[in-house]
């Protein structure tokens, strides 16, 4: 600011001015670095069980506890192989027309306007039996050229219903992309078929790259930064080694999960990137930018998409309840204080059943009864502190009918 110009006036309404800007220039400096770019911090959820397949509790009643939450996106796994009737996803050839089964993501798209919420469907396995590489339904060696048809079909049929798409759940994670040590060649491939078939039918949609798990686990995980690398086929000095497709993307999506340490927790090794070392993948993707092999469609700096986050509620590795509240708070204010962040997703709405196939992982919000945890509640004061700086739920979004676009 140029101080001269008003040392110039003397009369008293420009030294009231002078007060003013003063005022409003310290309280923007203090201000935690890249607030300002954080405060339309879109909040997120996903609960496939609860929103799509309508089990636990009333789906109305869950929009309704989401909304308390300021949620404004629904985060929704459009799975391949469950996306057909089962006998064509169990056939060993592949039908001559895929029958496409839309009706359940229909649905929740709908459910999820009327509600004020937009819908990001994550692309994902597993594939077909006709399109794995072992016969099975599964996410081993799938062929990229079918799941691009797969794309397109989903594209064309949500065109201008939802917006943002991302490619394929976790790839650097064996049981979602195998095997291993294949899966950044198998991804460049998947994402390339997916983000083309997408941009094709929807030019105006916005297509995430990523959806990386956030440690390496020997035998299950890839890093995601050394996955990023690969992907990108750029070596540790960070120079292109080979000449592969050059990636565009809208965004970075990522899983920064720390389910045992505060979400500041400075996670070690440096291809790792939790909530608390999510500077480690920003360096890694503006890195990457410079060298031409990944690239933003909006210019400048990738952002991130924070699309799965929580803390476990039981079994060996949860935390006490208040430590739980306090850290989730914690993290949810941390992303709004970075302004790579843009969204920001809590994975779980409502606790399965012991017996349920992801009980395992069970960071709930709430009982399947309808009482909320304390987690619940502490992200609730959260989003009530924070409200001004966020994007908030708003009235229903009128979207056009099926096949209008």
């Amino acid at each position: 600011m140029n101080t001269t110009l008003f040392r110039r006036s003397i009369s008293p309404f420009p030294l009231v001015l002078v007060a003013a800007l003063a005022a409003m220039v310290s309280a923007l400096a203090a201000l935690p670095r890249g607030a300002e770019a954080a405060r339309n911090l879109e909040i997120a959820l996903q609960d496939d069980t609860v929103f799509l397949g309508q089990r636990y509790i009333d789906r109305k009643r869950a929009f309704r506890h989401a909304r308390a939450l300021g949620v404004t996106r629904l985060r929704v796994n459009a799975n391949w192989a469950y996306s057909m009737p089962k006998a064509q996803s169990k056939a060993r050839r592949k039908p001559q027309q895929v029958p496409w089964t839309f009706a359940g993501l229909d649905s929740v798209v709908d459910a999820a306007a009327e509600n004020g919420i937009r819908v990001h469907l994550s692309v994902t396995g597993p594939a077909p039996v006709w399109a794995s590489g072992n016969r099975k339904i599964s996410g081993w060696r799938p062929n990229t050229s079918y799941f691009g048809e797969f794309a397109s079909a989903l594209a064309a049929h949500f065109k201008g219903r939802v917006d943002r798409y991302s490619i394929w759940n976790e790839p650097n994670w064996r049981t979602w992309l195998g095997p291993l040590k294949n899966g950044p060649a198998l991804y460049r491939s998947l994402y390339q078929r997916g983000y083309a078939a997408i941009k094709k039918a929807d030019p105006a949609a916005k297509v995430l790259i990523g959806e990386t798990s956030p440690y390496a686990r020997p035998g299950f995980s890839t890093a995601p930064i050394a996955f990023l690398r690969s992907l990108a086929c750029v070596n540790k000095r960070w120079k292109r080694v080979r000449r592969c497709p050059v990636l565009k993307a809208d965004g970075y999506a990522h899983h920064p999960y720390d389910l045992q340490h505060a979400p500041n927790y400075r996670y070690p090794g440096a291809d790792n990137a939790t909530m608390g070392t999510l500077s480690n993948l920003t360096r890694a993707i503006d890195r990457i930018a410079r060298t031409g092999a990944l690239r933003f469609n909006g210019g400048g700096r990738m952002p991130l998409y924070l699309t799965e986050f929580g803390y476990l509620q039981d079994g060996h590795r949860s935390l006490p309840s208040k430590q739980r509240s306090r850290y989730l708070a914690q993290a949810f204010g941390m992303a709004l204080k970075n302004g790579r962040v843009k969204s920001q997703l809590h994975y779980l709405l409502v606790s399965p059943p012991k017996n349920a196939p992801g009980a395992f992982f069970n960071t709930a919000l709430m009982r399947r009864t309808g009482a909320k945890y304390p987690q619940y509640r502490a992200l609730q004061r959260w989003y009530q502190r924070n409200r001004g700086r966020l994007k908030r739920p708003g009235a229903a979004i009128a979207l056009p009918p099926v096949g209008a676009g």
